[in-house]
């Protein structure tokens, strides 16, 4: 699953920085991806524990989020100062308690912070599913007469999925993302139920390149942007899915024996930092290219990226969106580190 995070992570910093027809082609999957990753790590004892899953979901999402987000939101009129932000995106130091409780409530403020919705996102997914598990454990243990939960349970999930994409059609927003949440919990269950039968779904050449075939004729009628509740339709954004996570999951089986790569394995581990960071890392890039290139320093408030810049500054910000966060975590790890030790040492 390591490589099926790595390969989902490029794939959104392809994506983000604008690389021409790439990006056109991994906007139909990666996100359902990330999501189905997710579902393959809930256990069964997670729904009769539910406090555990809550705690393991706080620790490994909400405090992250809320971290990274309340970061951004304090050097909010410092990155407007530099240039980073336009003078418009001042916050008056008033408001920042009012904006802190919006990051609290799973609402991310600020261009730097745009891509955590997803963090937002994942956080209800994660947590609803546990609850339907529960309720379903439920009713079962109360009624001894239903003998498999699972189709109640597909039922139940499909239902939110046409009802989120309903909403979508209706232009209804709900409160922390719900209605998203809704649409893409049924990549969260394919997730789980992958995990289950593993041994028994192949892996196939010829149903790997049926799949990219899907997606290349899927990208020819048009492009889902979730965040703004744009899934064409129901059948479009499920196909996009599947045949886009099975496709990852055979290529991710063929590097299994590429596992010990280091760059891999820690962008795996990491890419939550990669998530948050990424657009400011973008940052470097432009400045790079405005003094490289003579440019107004008002193009460093472009956001995500230059506009004006071709496919080998694009690749450039892709790259930096993912070494630089990498390297943050790791200059970070190694202080810890060496403080922790050093602090023992003391003590003894």
């Amino acid at each position: 699953m390591n490589y099926m995070k790595f390969f989902g992570i490029v794939y959104l910093l392809i994506w983000h920085s604008g690389i021409k027809k790439i990006n056109i082609f991994v906007v139909l999957f990666f996100l359902q991806m990330f999501i189905f990753i997710s579902g393959y790590f809930y256990k069964e004892v997670y729904s009769e524990k539910p406090l555990r899953f809550i705690r393991n979901r706080i620790k490994s999402l909400y405090i992250p989020f809320v971290s990274y987000c309340s970061l951004f939101l304090i050097l909010n009129n410092l990155f407007v100062y530099v240039g980073i932000y336009r003078e418009n995106m001042y916050i008056p130091y008033t408001k920042f308690g009012h904006y802190f409780l919006r990051i609290v409530t799973l609402d991310p403020i600020g261009l730097m912070a745009g891509a955590m919705w997803f963090v937002s996102s994942l956080f209800v997914i994660s947590i609803l599913f546990c609850f339907i598990n529960i309720a379903l454990q439920k009713i079962a243990s109360f009624n001894q007469t239903i003998k498999n939960i699972e189709y109640i349970r597909f039922l139940l999930i499909i239902s939110f999925f046409l009802f989120g994409n309903f909403l979508s059609f209706k232009n209804y927003r709900l409160p922390l993302y719900l209605d998203i949440s809704f649409v893409l919990m049924i990549f969260y269950y394919f997730g789980y139920l992958y995990k289950k039968y593993e041994t028994k779904i192949s892996m196939n050449i010829f149903f790997a390149l049926a799949a990219f075939l899907t997606l290349f004729v899927c990208s020819k009628y048009g492009l889902p942007s979730i965040v703004q509740r744009k899934y064409i339709n129901p059948p479009f954004i499920l196909i996009c899915g599947v045949t886009g996570i099975y496709l990852n999951l055979y290529l991710s089986k063929k590097c299994e024996n590429f596992r010990n790569i280091a760059l891999v394995q820690f962008a795996g581990r990491n890419t939550m930092a990669i998530l948050a960071l990424h657009f400011l890392a973008f940052k470097t890039v432009s400045i790079f290219i405005i003094f490289s290139q003579n440019l107004s320093l008002d193009f460093l408030s472009s956001f995500p990226f230059i506009k004006e810049t071709n496919q080998y500054c694009r690749w450039a910000y892709a790259v930096s969106g993912l070494i630089l966060p990498l390297l943050g975590v790791y200059v970070t790890n190694v202080i810890f580190s060496k403080s922790r030790t050093s602090f023992r040492k003391e003590i003894e």
